[in-house]
């Protein structure tokens, strides 16, 4: 197949609809002897694996001295590969520099909130807004596309890895507040514009000039720090990551154009890098999980399970920025770096290969092959163990998957449009990144939990059998028969009449609390508390609630009760509009907490209220389909059932087994229709199976 002549065509040349799913590894060859290097990627061919990724902490190694690449040992990788049939996934060395270059140049470490300097001796220490760093970074990538630009054995590149600082960030160096200045220069018309958005008379916080402005920095506040300029803080930083990516992709492209496909792995919980803002910039949008690496996941079982509310909201939620997403970073067993590191659930990472597969992914990666003898992973499960050639419980699941993939190629419909009933039910929640950051740092409540919130509703779509896309602003929402906006704090005129004419139009919209009380400085209204959506919602909010721990209130909805206590609306509707939910205690008991109205051709439903578990959420979810007249299913959270390329797939990440609703004229293609704890079933149904024709025909 030649090469595609633009982006366009890049995800069908790179991505064969016949493909379904790809199943790749991290090996590290300059870890091992090189005399391992043939044995291993032998092993990881016979495995079932079809791509390798290479080299994204090797930069000691590509340029030994300054200004010396070799690259000799590469090669002779990624010749091993290609003699085994396996596609090459190269990286950009970024976030780990060697430290001729750290010692050179001290001024590209970053340094954190205490004023500290960070050091040689991990990863990520280096600060990307330095621009003698950035001249490194452009020497290296130049490098690398030049020897591997056009080389037809490397499949893809994965730009530097997990792009944070691992919580310490932002940096404070002195490059980091010269380019925090700089965008507030371009943002703002004057410093009188930056005062009056920030609310700098508050306090007496007003700034003269711009050079007196620093990165805030909760350690040199003795009370709270100004929401304004950390919100502000938060999108220079987002949009420092985002060009950063962009920089090295601009170089690569040169070399590579769409022969060769340009993605950065993410890591999809953590907010203060926003992957939206580089959807247009790759060609796919890849991100990290682990979904086991703790004591506090959900259900009885999610401490080896994982929550799978987390893969799925992430799934979908990369899938729509650009169309074609994958895993690259995926649990293979037992990790070292939680605060406790439970095994995984026999099956689980089968389950969670499976559960991206339902996603859409085109791709899934672990990280690792081999289980490392040394350094700060040697806890870290691979593929294989500390052997270097016994597969782990976590390799022969990955195995099994690659040979499950291997025969529903041979009976996929890939293009297949979704059943009628299925279709009908598809959603749309709506997340922005900077309505989390606000939300995050306005809490109001210590338990309150913006992502968790995000969740709830995600869930309740699932339990329905609603495909689900996570949607930024940008999309256009009449695509979607459902359209969710949790807790969408920030609005503007703009935004509310959107969402009217989705309503009127025949939309099923749905508000959540909180949603609605600030503009887009994250300034309250000079009105009536959340004014702006009154119209819209058919009520005002008289006020809000909140309780400390370990208090619980009550809501009652259609003799349900639900308990909360992060947020309560107390809502006032209008003659027009219809009580849903009612507060059950506490001085405002018998008050509305969720109203619904007919608007146009559709309706609008306020739930004020976010409840302990999400029950209130999943029974109004519920309600809104019900009152759309639109058919549902009723299945236990954490069992998900998805539909892609014309096969169906249930996924069970509870404590029990369940029941698939699999036809009785279908043809079971993997799995029982009993689904176990971690089991996967995969269906056909007579009208999405392959025609077969006669010779001839």
């Amino acid at each position: 197949m030649s090469a595609p002549p633009s982006a366009a065509a890049a995800a069908l040349y790179s991505f064969p609809p016949a493909d379904l799913m790809t199943l790749g590894v991290y090996y590290y060859p300059e870890a091992w002897p090189a005399a391992q290097w043939p044995r291993d990627i032998a092993n990881i061919r016979k495995l079932g694996f079809e791509f390798v990724h290479l080299g994204e902490f090797a930069w000691a190694f590509l340029e030994p001295t300054e200004g010396a690449f070799d690259f000799a040992w590469l090669d002779r990788v990624v010749a091993l590969a290609a003699e085994q049939g396996l596609k090459v996934v190269l990286c950009t060395p970024t976030p780990a520099p060697p430290v001729w270059l750290t010692e050179k140049s001290p001024e590209v470490l970053m340094v954190d909130a205490a004023g500290r300097r960070q050091r040689h001796g991990t990863r990520q220490h280096a600060c990307w807004n330095v621009p003698r760093y950035r001249s490194y970074v452009d020497k290296i990538v130049h490098a690398l596309g030049r020897r591997y630009g056009a080389d037809t054995r490397v499949w893809g590149w994965q730009l530097d890895n997990e792009l944070t600082h691992y919580g310490k960030e932002p940096c404070f160096c002195d490059a980091c507040q010269d380019s925090f200045r700089a965008w507030l220069k371009t943002k703002y018309a004057d410093i009188g514009a930056l005062n009056r958005d920030w609310g700098n008379a508050f306090w007496s916080q007003l700034y003269q000039r711009f050079d007196q402005i620093r990165i805030p920095n909760v350690q040199e506040f003795p009370a709270q720090f100004n929401p304004h300029a950390m919100l502000d803080a938060q999108r220079w930083f987002a949009g420092t990551a985002a060009d950063y990516l962009r920089f090295q992709t601009g170089i690569l492209r040169t070399y590579t154009g769409h022969r060769q496909w340009i993605t950065s792995n993410h890591i999809h919980h953590f907010p203060a890098v926003n992957p939206a803002l580089n959807a247009r910039d790759f060609d796919v949008v890849s991100w990290t999980l682990y979904p086991v690496h703790g004591n506090a996941n959900r259900g009885p079982l999610g401490f080896r399970l994982g929550d799978p509310s987390v893969l799925g909201f992430a799934g979908d939620f990369m899938r729509p920025l650009n169309g074609q997403h994958g895993i690259m970073e995926l649990q293979p067993g037992q990790v070292n770096w939680g605060e406790v590191n439970p095994q995984p659930y026999p099956g689980a990472v089968r389950l969670w290969i499976l559960q991206a597969f339902a996603t859409g992914a085109k791709f899934v990666c672990t990280y690792r092959y081999r289980q490392p003898l040394s350094g700060a992973e040697l806890y870290h499960q691979g593929i294989v163990g500390p052997d270097g050639v016994t597969p782990t419980a976590g390799g022969m699941q990955f195995s099994q998957a690659a040979r499950e993939l291997a025969g529903l190629r041979a009976v996929a419909t890939p293009g297949a449009p979704p059943p009628p009933a299925y279709a009908r039910r598809q959603a749309a929640i709506l997340y922005s990144y900077e309505v989390r950051w606000d939300l995050d740092n306005h809490k109001q409540n210590k338990d309150w939990d913006t992502y968790e919130h995000l969740l709830k509703y995600h869930r309740a779509l699932k339990r329905v059998g609603a495909p689900v896309d996570v949607i930024t602003e940008e999309k256009d929402f009449s695509a979607y028969p459902f359209l969710i906006a949790p807790a969408h704090q920030l609005v503007d005129a703009a935004l509310v009449a959107r969402w009217q004419a989705y309503a009127e139009n025949g939309g099923q919209l749905v508000l959540t609390c909180r949603t609605g009380q600030k503009d887009r400085r994250g300034q309250l209204w000079e009105a009536a508390w959340a004014a702006p959506i009154h119209d819209l919602i058919g009520a005002s909010i008289a006020f809000y609630d909140t309780l400390p721990s370990p208090h619980r209130a009550h809501v009652s909805a259609g003799g349900e009760s639900h308990a909360w206590s992060t947020w309560g609306d107390v809502l006032a509707p209008r003659a027009d509009t219809e009580t849903l939910a009612t507060y059950a205690d506490q001085p405002y008991a018998g008050e509305p907490a969720a109203i619904t109205r007919r608007l146009g051709r559709g309706a609008v439903t306020y739930i004020g209220v976010d409840s302990t578990s999400g029950s209130l959420e999943a029974q109004l979810i519920r309600e809104v389909y019900a009152r759309a007249a639109v058919a549902t299913e009723n299945f236990p959270e954490g069992f998900s059932v998805d539909w892609r390329d014309g096969l169906w797939i249930a996924t069970n990440a509870t404590e029990q087994s369940h029941a698939a609703p699999v036809p009785a004229n279908a043809t079971m293609l993997v799995g029982t229709r009993e689904v176990p704890i971690a089991g996967v079933t995969i269906w056909q149904e007579p009208e999405t199976r392959p025609k077969m024709h006669r010779k001839g025909e």
